[in-house]
């Protein structure tokens, strides 16, 4: 057996894992952010990661982490404050078993690759939509590696150079306009729903009230930004498929159909006639801790 720990932008995810990918057990909480952060995340990987090994057999354990991992480190979490965390440290203290860490898109990307959505495709680019944007390109089945950086920071490709103010520093960051967060606070913002909606209820009151116009205009260009941060994706790799994974795919009735219809009448992309195939995460949030 195996522990993925999944530590996204607003949650932190626990499996246990079988050789299988099957996840036999899972916890989650949603980040407190009226503590301090990294005390919240060390207190319950530690408690839940002490817990688990006394009633599993554990092998290792794989952490997928936003920013950039480095030297078994969490460091530079720009959407959380966090700029060095030495998870592997902490987890050595309480087992006796290897620990990787690795970027929580390319977990993501690894378990759609093997598991997913992308399991019939050679060449493809996995997008995590969540509080901020990630992906995992792969060619030839292997995921590319970068020797310096994880790289492929896809959320941080500029496509409006005079644009909104990124967390990373730069303006006009594809993730600035197509993380679900940010499309979050934007519905929230134009339906003047309370700032602490739960996704779920938001995600209900969106059904109803999609058609309205200054709704609808939201959601339209979101979609539409997100075909151009597409279109330039498939312009560098030429994937054959891309997917999409993150919180998206829980908005996948108010968002997937539009997105598809857009993406097929632009064409933003300069082989107009091999548009890639654009599929949906199977594995949901669940991908990250089946990759780690």
């Amino acid at each position: 057996m195996k522990i993925g720990i999944d530590l996204g932008g607003s949650h932190i995810g626990i499996g246990v894992i079988n050789e299988n990918g099957k996840i036999l057990e899972k916890r989650e909480v949603d980040l407190n952010i009226n503590v301090s952060i990294e005390e919240f995340i060390t207190n319950y990987i530690t408690e839940n990661v002490k817990n688990i090994i006394e009633n599993y057999d554990i092998e290792n354990i794989g952490v997928a982490s936003p920013g950039t991992p480095k030297d078994g480190k969490i460091t530079t979490l720009v959407n959380l404050g966090i700029k060095d965390l030495d998870i592997t440290k902490m987890l050595n203290q309480i087992c006796n078993v290897p620990v990787r860490i690795r970027n929580d898109a390319k977990c993501a990307g690894l378990a759609e690759k093997q598991y997913g959505s992308l399991a019939p495709y050679s060449d493809a680019v996995f997008i995590c939509l969540g509080t901020g944007i990630g992906g995992a390109v792969f060619m030839d089945n292997k995921l590319l590696t970068p020797k310096r950086n994880p790289g492929f920071e896809l959320g941080h490709m500029i496509i409006d150079k005079n644009g909104m103010l990124c967390n990373c520093g730069k303006r006009g960051c594809f993730e600035t306009y197509c993380s679900m967060k940010r499309l979050k606070n934007a519905l929230i913002d134009i339906m003047e729903l309370p700032k602490d909606i739960s996704p779920q209820e938001l995600l209900q009151i969106l059904i109803k009230r999609r058609t309205e116009e200054n709704v609808k205009a939201v959601l339209d260009n979101y979609c539409e930004n997100l075909v151009v941060g597409l279109s330039n994706i498939i312009d560098i790799f030429e994937p054959e498929a891309i997917c999409i994974g993150g919180s998206f795919v829980y908005f996948e009735d108010v968002l997937f159909e539009e997105l598809i219809e857009k993406y097929y009448e632009k064409r933003y992309v300069f082989n107009k006639k091999t548009l890639p195939d654009l599929k949906l995460a199977i594995l949901g949030n669940d991908a990250g801790i089946i990759g780690a």
